[in-house]
């Protein structure tokens, strides 16, 4: 039952893959920093605007830190957007465990069904939708879902075709 955050597994596996590939430790900072900044699809912010006008509510629930995850969200001027950011920190366990999902269904009060639940995750699709979620696989290199005991209601291609399922 021990627990690592995210960062800090982030930051073993970019050590690991440094010394797997010979990369000069000097570029560390630099390829942490990288991760702080990523930058949303093309199509994210326009239809999330487009979900908030509509008053759904919209939030993140992530394996990530509470600290990067509001870091993404202010980097991409995204943060008026979502309602609540969800990290795991706050259950200290991953997904696909049941108390990181129960964590929206404790403060919203929806019921499972009631929530679309999307990830580009197979894993998390699985996950989710084992937990009773209605989930959504993002599938935007057209992958083969992967063989696991769960097959997600919908799929889509990017987050814009969300906006004809809603």
């Amino acid at each position: 039952e021990r627990h690592k955050d995210f960062w800090q597994i982030t930051e073993d596996s970019l050590d690991k893959s440094m010394k797997t590939f010979k990369i000069d430790s000097s570029m560390r900072n630099e390829l942490l920093n990288l991760y702080k900044v990523l930058s949303p699809f093309k199509e994210v912010p326009e239809t999330l605007k487009i979900l908030k006008e509509k008053k759904f509510k919209l939030a993140i629930l992530s394996n990530g830190t509470p600290d990067l995850l509001n870091e993404l969200v202010k980097s991409n001027n995204l943060d008026n957007l979502f309602d609540d950011l969800f990290s795991i920190e706050n259950v200290g366990v991953y997904k696909p465990d049941s108390k990181v999902y129960d964590m929206p269904i404790k403060k919203y009060g929806f019921d499972k069904n009631e929530i679309a639940f999307l990830s580009a995750n197979t894993w998390d699709v699985s996950g989710g939708g084992n937990y009773g979620y209605n989930a959504i696989w993002v599938n935007r290199n057209k992958n083969i879902f992967d063989n696991l005991d769960y097959k997600p209601n919908s799929e889509i291609k990017d987050l814009s075709e969300l906006l004809d399922k809603v």
